[in-house]
C-alpha cells in the first residue's frame, strides 16, 4: 500500500520501521498506520504492539530483526531516555548491528543533545544517517496531529524523512545540525514547567487570601498573567485530577536534563534549580503518573500546610 503526503514531494512506499509503543509512540505508530503507511514495529512488551499488529503491522522481535528487514530505509524511535535508545541502537540486539548503509534513523525521544551527537557519530561510521527530531505538544496533540517537531541534522537526511514526519505533525522545523533538535526541546521544556511551577505558588497564595479556585483561574487565564500551559491545564487543576497527557516523571527527567546541559557549558540557572526542587518534591508524593501539571496541586499542599498522600490519577 502507497501512502501520499500531500505535503511531501512523492508517494512513500517503503515500509517505516517503529520502535517504542508507549504513550506517545503508540499514537504516532497508530497515525501513520491509519494513513496507510506500512509499519515493521517493535516495543520491549510486545502487547502495546497488539492493536497495531491487529490492524496490519508486522511484528519484529527485537531492534536487531527490525534493523535487518529496515536497512536502507527509514526507522523512528520514541523511547523513554538516553540510555534506552543506546540499548536499542547499539545494545546486544541493537539496530545498528544489522541496519546496513542507507538506513536514516529518526530519534523522535528526549535526550540529551551530547547523547544525540555521540549516536550520529557511531551510526554514521557505520553508513547509517541520524536526526534528532524530539516532538513539542502532549499526547492530545499527538492523537490529533498538532505536534511540533524540533529537527537537527543534515537537510537532505530531513527531505528524506519529511514526507513521513509530516504526517506527525503540523509543523515540522529544522533548527541545526545534529543536537540542536533535542537542545531545543530542552530549552522549551524548561520554560513551560517554570510556568506550570510559578502558578502552583501563585494558586497557593490564592488560597491563603481565601479565593476559590476556580474562579481565580477563570481570571487568571483571561489576563495578561495567564500562560498558555495555564490555560492549557486548567481544567485538570480546577478539578484536582490530573490524568497523564505528559506524565510528571518525563517532565523531571527533561529538567534533570536541561539543568546538567546548562551546568556544562558554566551556566547557573537559579530560577530553574528551585523549580526542579519543586518537581522533586512532587515525584516524592508519588506524582510521577500524573500528568506534570500535578506540581501546582503539590506546591498548593505544601505551602498549605498539608500533601495529599494520594495523588488522583483518572
Amino acid at each position: 500500500m502507497t501512502a501520499t503526503n500531500p505535503n511531501g514531494p512523492a508517494p512513500v512506499s517503503d515500509p517505516i520501521g517503529f520502535i517504542g509503543l508507549g504513550t506517545m509512540g503508540s499514537r504516532l505508530a497508530r497515525n501513520l498506520r491509519s494513513d496507510g503507511f506500512r509499519l515493521v514495529v517493535h516495543n520491549r512488551t510486545r502487547d502495546r504492539a497488539e492493536p497495531l499488529l491487529s490492524e496490519g503491522a508486522d511484528w519484529a522481535a527485537t531492534p536487531a530483526e527490525l534493523g535487518r528487514r529496515q536497512a536502507g530505509r527509514l526507522v523512528l524511535l520514541m523511547l523513554t531516555d538516553g540510555d534506552a535508545v543506546r540499548s536499542v541502537l547499539f545494545g546486544t540486539d541493537g539496530l545498528a548491528r544489522t541496519a546496513g548503509p542507507g538506513t536514516l534513523v529518526v530519534d523522535l525521544s528526549t535526550i540529551a543533545p551530547e547523547q544525540s551527537r555521540e549516536f550520529a557519530r557511531r551510526l554514521r561510521r557505520r553508513g547509517i544517517g541520524y536526526l534528532d527530531a524530539p516532538v513539542l505538544g502532549s499526547t492530545e496533540a499527538a492523537e490529533r496531529r498538532g505536534l511540533v517537531l524540533v529537527v537537527g541534522g543534515e537537510a537532505g537526511d530531513l527531505d528524506r524523512a519529511r514526507p513521513v514526519l509530516e504526517r506527525l505533525g503540523r509543523r515540522v522545523e529544522h533548527v541545526g545540525p545534529v543536537g540542536a533538535g533535542t537542545s531545543f526541546k530542552l530549552v522549551n521544556n524548561l520554560l513551560f514547567l517554570s510556568h506550570m511551577a510559578a502558578a502552583g505558588e501563585a494558586l497557593a497564595l490564592g488560597k491563603a487570601l481565601g479565593l476559590e479556585r476556580r474562579q481565580l483561574l477563570g481570571l487568571l487565564v483571561d489576563d495578561g498573567a495567564s500562560s498558555r500551559v495555564l490555560e492549557m491545564k486548567k481544567g485538570f487543576i480546577a478539578e484536582s485530577s490530573y490524568p497523564a497527557q505528559f506524565p510528571l516523571a518525563l517532565a523531571h527527567k527533561d529538567l534533570v536534563l536541561a539543568l546538567a546541559a546548562a551546568r556544562r557549558r558554566g551556566l547557573r540557572l537559579t530560577v530553574s534549580s528551585q523549580v526542579r526542587k519543586w518537581y522533586d518534591v512532587a515525584m516524592g508524593e508519588g506524582r510521577a503518573r500524573e500528568d506534570y501539571s500535578s506540581v501546582v496541586e503539590s506546591e498548593i499542599g505544601r505551602l498549605s500546610g498539608r500533601r495529599d498522600p494520594t495523588p488522583s490519577v483518572k
